[in-house]
């Protein structure tokens, strides 16, 4: 079912965007909360930072939904920019070696998924 400026997912009514936002969020933290994957030293530096950025993008997603059309594109650009935080922060992460190639395509691609469908939102809305 589509609406102005959104997609709902008709299954529980939710936004597209943020159902894909949620998951997100889930593989993020599965995937940093894994010790085998982000030694301690890293905890700091990159684990709290990606969870960090995947729960601000859902949770501006939801706040964006909230206020009016005409004000909303400020919040759509801050969540593009923490989605390409994030996207450097997955590229720097398998640099480091604490993901493998399959790991990083299915992150990338989680993220990409929020990434084109806040712009669509964003292209709707203007």
């Amino acid at each position: 079912m589509s609406c102005i400026g959104r997609t709902v997912d008709t299954r529980n009514k939710e936004l597209t965007v943020l159902v894909k936002a949620k998951e997100l969020v889930d593989y993020t933290l599965n995937i940093t909360d894994n010790t085998k994957y982000f030694p301690k030293k890293a905890r700091f530096s990159f684990v709290n930072r990606m969870q960090n950025l995947s729960i601000d993008i859902c949770t501006e997603i939801l706040k964006t939904n909230e206020i009016p059309i005409k004000y909303r594109r400020e919040n759509q650009i801050n969540i593009l920019s923490n989605i390409k935080v994030l996207l450097l922060l997955v590229e720097l992460s398998l640099n480091k070696g604490y993901i493998n190639e399959h790991q990083c395509e299915i992150w990338t691609r989680k993220c990409l998924d929020v990434k084109y469908l806040v712009a669509a939102w964003m292209n709707r809305t203007r």
